[in-house]
């Protein structure tokens, strides 16, 4: 069963966006101060999302969505009178050839269309570029925010254990 069957070309360029954004706004509402990695994944979902399509259009090559006029045909030889039940192999042969011309042409055919979304997908990786740099100089800094949070509330406990042990000898309390 086809589910994409009913899709059209631009349908499924469309379906690349949708899934990317919608991807990247969920990443982003599940984790609002993590916008740098939402963007990535909704790069990542696009890059994804575009070669499935280059790749679906080639394992369906005979699609008419993508395959321009009607296949060639062979003519038949071996209803010519007198010498047509000679020719019946010499039929075949050329059945057998017009078939893998029609092949061909509707690998072109859909080659030129899976190159299309290979090319989005291109222009993915090459977003995802910059995308996975800015995340990553984000975390970083993030990392390092959190690094110096942390080393701050190890000084405060350390402050407050002094005083509690301070406390503690002021009042004669017992070790």
């Amino acid at each position: 069963m086809d589910v994409l069957a009913a899709i059209s070309i631009d349908g499924l360029r469309n379906i690349s966006w949708i899934l990317a954004l919608s991807v990247g706004l969920s990443l982003y509402l599940w984790h609002p101060r993590k916008l740098h990695w939402a963007a990535l994944g909704a790069v990542a979902v696009f890059i994804a999302a575009s070669l499935a399509s280059g790749i679906y259009v080639l394992a369906h090559r005979s699609d008419p969505r993508w395959s321009a006029g009607s296949p060639l045909s062979a003519p038949s030889l071996s209803g010519t009178p007198l010498v047509g039940e000679y020719l019946e192999p010499l039929d075949a042969l050329m059945h057998s050839v017009v078939g893998g011309v029609n092949d061909l042409r509707d690998f072109q055919q859909a080659m030129a269309v899976a190159l299309d979304f290979f090319t989005m997908a291109g222009w993915g990786c090459l977003a995802a570029v910059p995308v996975a740099l800015f995340a990553l100089a984000a975390s970083y800094l993030d990392q390092k925010r959190r690094k110096a949070e942390l080393t701050r509330y190890k000084s405060t406990v350390e402050d407050l254990q002094q005083q509690l042990t301070d406390l503690k000898r002021f009042v004669n309390y017992p070790e």
